[in-house]
């Protein structure tokens, strides 16, 4: 049997160790034959391989990227995609099934080929953790450990000038990143977007960590509105804090994006919130940034 691998999306550690243990342990167990496919599903659309034998992947368990390359491709564009194409390429070179490490856009493609009558599977592979039936997907756990390690070196800037400090953190649809970052890093608060709170009380939180002597330390998660507002919110706090008077804004924008029934949403055992928020900076602009939940000390 002759299978091909390929990696979509963006990279993670991890990839190559998937690429590693499929080859070694097919090779061993089975003889099977693999083949890597060039730059995710483009190097299936356009019928762009290599081979993949055991030499290849020696010492990859420990090397980050992919061996292959990634692309965001969408396996039904272009003249030569969709199922029909890629079932032609398959018999032409031989290819008996297909394995897919991705996330969720490379998973859905995954699906519809294999809905299609193809022979594809998918390895769940996303830092945003947001695929059901899995515990952790590989890359979630690195982006955690990186985004705790930045904002532990720049948590004593906000202490020492006083200041409301954001942070805003990947995580697609899903709040994952954010919860489990925010509290290794000892955020006052965390935003995520599983559960919805008013603006009023964000301002609250904010007052209280103020009045306590404390910078607010707020985690948040990159991505959309959940509801649109129709007003703004000011907090005034009586001292310099390197920006406008005024320290926190929250204007109105329209909801962006909705989380799907697919997705694994972060489900916390303790009480969380969300809102929208604008942040200032010190020309005295709001720039947006996503709001989403809470984590109370």
């Amino acid at each position: 049997m002759k299978i091909g691998l390929l990696t979509s999306g963006g990279d993670c550690p991890g990839l190559n160790a998937v690429i590693r243990g499929a080859v070694l342990n097919g090779v061993k167990k089975y003889g099977y034959e693999f083949v890597g496919f060039r730059d995710g599903w483009r190097g299936v659309v356009d019928g762009d391989f290599m081979d993949l034998p055991r030499t290849k992947v020696r010492g990859l368990a420990s090397q980050g990227g992919t061996i292959i390359g990634t692309s965001r491709t969408n396996p039904f564009d272009g003249p030569n995609g969709g199922p029909e194409n890629i079932e032609i390429m398959m018999e032409r070179h031989g290819i008996d099934a297909i394995v897919a490490i991705g996330g969720e856009g490379t998973l859905a493609g995954a699906k519809r080929l294999a809905d299609a009558g193809l022979p594809v599977i998918g390895v769940p592979k996303t830092i945003d953790n947001d695929l059901r039936a899995t515990d952790y997907t590989f890359g979630f756990d690195t982006a955690v450990s990186i985004a705790t390690e930045a904002m532990d070196r720049i948590r004593t800037t906000g202490e020492s000038h006083h200041r409301c400090m954001v942070a805003e953190v990947m995580g697609r649809h899903v709040g994952w990143i954010a919860l489990n970052s925010g509290m290794a890093s000892g955020a006052h608060a965390i935003l995520i977007p599983e559960v919805k709170v008013s603006m009023d009380e964000v301002c609250q939180w904010v007052k209280e960590v103020h009045d306590r002597g404390r910078s607010p330390w707020w985690w948040l998660r990159k991505g959309s509105s959940p509801k649109a507002l129709t007003r703004s919110w000011r907090i005034r706090v009586p001292k310099k804090t390197g920006g406008p008077a005024w320290v926190v804004s929250v204007n109105t924008l329209p909801t962006r994006l909705r989380p799907a029934p697919v997705l694994k949403p972060a489900t916390p055992s303790w009480g969380i919130f969300s809102a929208v928020a604008h942040q200032p900076v010190l020309t005295g602009c709001w720039q947006p940034a996503w709001v989403w939940a809470r984590w109370i000390w």
